[in-house]
């Protein structure tokens, strides 16, 4: 509290969390934020708050962490909880659920003799759309209403708007680095503009997602070619 001042966010429930927020109040003290890293949430947050606002630290924000994900998070939420932020470390770092994550490579154009030819995988359960794509994305009184997958060459549907921008180009960005700012501001908008029931965390609904026709052309083309060579 002597270093940083009304910038402190105080950890307190080492000992006991209820009384390090009356000694707070006790010692005149006037932090940004307590944080509380342990214990029922819940409950504990309600105590503070309670404790702060009664001693004129209302601008106090309450601050959790301790193994927290999305989960519970969410359950705080719905609780109602008096938390203004929260820190997830583990449950980010680190995915209790499914501990590895997988990525696979899938070739979707090759260049031969100057000229880019679109080539797809045919294997069952692993089928993919051939060539370099473009998603378009119709939106309605500001939230998403279905996307289209598309080839990169084509234009969208009207009333639509891209989703993939090139950053790289040779292994050098094409443009330089957003403002971390301005990468969060987009994320919640585009976050916020999906459908209440996609956003679900258990049992989402189902996203629309439709295939151009060019697309299922190229799709439908290559399939037979490829079906022939073999």
């Amino acid at each position: 509290a002597d270093v940083y001042g009304g910038q402190s966010v105080l950890l307190i429930d080492t000992y006991d969390t209820v009384e390090g927020a009356r000694r707070i109040v006790r010692a005149g003290l006037t932090p940004a934020g307590v944080r509380l890293d342990s214990g029922d949430l819940n409950a504990l947050s309600r105590a503070v708050r309670a404790v702060l606002d009664a001693g004129g630290l209302r601008s106090t924000k309450i601050f959790a962490s301790g193994d927290l994900d999305e989960f519970r998070v969410a359950r705080l939420v719905d609780a109602g909880a008096p938390i203004d932020a929260f820190g997830v470390g583990t449950a980010l770092s680190t995915s209790k659920d499914v501990p590895a994550l997988g990525g696979i490579y899938k070739l979707v154009e090759t260049e031969r003799d100057g000229h880019l030819v679109p080539t797809m995988k045919l294997s069952p359960a692993k089928l993919t759309y051939p060539g370099r794509k473009q998603v378009w994305r119709t939106m309605s009184g500001g939230m998403a209403r279905g996307d289209v997958l598309a080839t990169a060459g084509e234009s969208g549907p009207a009333g639509t708007d891209a989703l993939l921008a090139c950053v790289m180009r040779e292994g050098r960005r094409v443009s330089d680095p957003s403002p971390l700012t301005k990468i969060q501001a987009r994320c919640r908008r585009l976050v916020t503009a999906l459908p209440a029931g996609v956003r679900h965390l258990e049992i989402p609904e189902a996203y629309p997602v439709a295939i151009s026709p060019t697309l299922d052309a190229l799709c439908q083309s290559l399939t037979r070619d490829l079906a022939i060579r073999s």
